[in-house]
């Protein structure tokens, strides 16, 4: 049996000793336990949303509009634990402002943002994407992060704009005559763009003995293009031998057939129709009796 070196008081002494070792380390790990226990709002999950009440924003770029279209963004903390939340925005091809927002939000709170987008007058039809990125974490710790998006389209509307320009703006021909007649039609719009061809007084000029016919009737022009327009023009024979000394305009409009626009742009040319007209004969035929004619007044004016 082993015996003890120390003696029972010794040995009462020395356990008395351990017991209050043990029980002053169990203490001091309790303590630390506590110490480095997260707060409660930490361990509390970091919940919330961010949306837009509009889909979808228009900007009307037209000369004289102001480019500019908005929306709001809504932020709600749909957590326990107060939060910080970090929002960049950007879309290409558009301007947004403000292009960065940072809000702290108690649980339950939400705050909306107006955000808008602003394209330079002139800018090309499009659409672009705007997008919402999102970092949110708990204030106190800043742990816990969630990332979120959210987004917008931006239509930047197209719009018509047209002009159109006469090659030849006077023009004289005689009684009996074909000819074409050609015209620049431009697009000044921010898109490709269809117009339609049209001759606005061609009743009152076939009611004079013309004939009109356009080469065709509708273009599609790319923007700050040009398309060459002709327009095929018979001036009036007449029904007896006479001389002609008339001027006659020819009115011609270009217009678009986009949807919701009404741009419309017109040109006028002038024909001045002098000469005299002899019906039944073709040409060569008419210039030999003409020099007959003339030959005939001069021999009389001798005689």
């Amino acid at each position: 049996m082993y015996a003890s070196q120390y003696t029972p008081l010794e040995e009462k002494i020395m356990a008395t000793k351990i017991s209050k070792a043990l029980l002053l380390a169990m203490l001091m790990l309790g303590t630390s336990l506590v110490m480095f226990a997260p707060p409660a709002d930490a361990q509390a999950a970091v919940a919330y949303s961010i949306s837009f009440t509009q889909g979808q924003v228009q900007l009307d770029v037209r000369p004289g509009a102001s480019g500019i279209g908005c929306t709001e963004m809504v932020i709600s903390n749909e957590g326990q634990a107060t939060i910080d939340v970090d929002i960049s925005l950007s879309g290409g091809g558009v301007t947004i402002s403000p292009g960065a927002v940072s809000v702290t939000l108690a649980p339950g709170g939400s705050i909306t943002v107006p955000v808008c987008a602003l394209a330079l007058t002139r800018s090309s039809y499009k659409t672009v994407q705007v997008t919402a990125l999102a970092s949110g974490r708990e204030t106190n710790t800043q742990l816990n992060q969630v990332n979120k998006n959210a987004g917008f389209a931006v239509i930047v509307q197209q719009y018509a704009r047209l002009s159109v320009q006469a090659s030849q703006p006077f023009q004289k021909v005689g009684p009996g005559k074909e000819f074409v007649l050609n015209f620049i039609a431009v697009n000044n719009g921010n898109y490709i763009d269809t117009i339609a061809v049209s001759v606005l007084n061609a009743e009152d000029l076939e009611d004079a003995g013309f004939t009109v016919a356009l080469a065709a009737a509708q273009y599609s022009i790319d923007a700050q293009g040009e398309q060459p327009v002709q327009l095929t023009v018979a001036t009036p024979r007449g029904t007896v031998v006479g001389w002609s000394n008339e001027y006659h305009t020819v009115i011609l409009q270009v217009a678009t057939t986009l949807q919701g626009e009404t741009e419309a742009r017109s040109v006028t040319a002038t024909l001045w129709i002098r000469g005299v007209f002899l019906p039944g004969f073709d040409p060569i035929f008419t210039i030999f009796a003409l020099g007959m004619v003339a030959t005939a007044l001069s021999r009389t004016r001798r005689d």
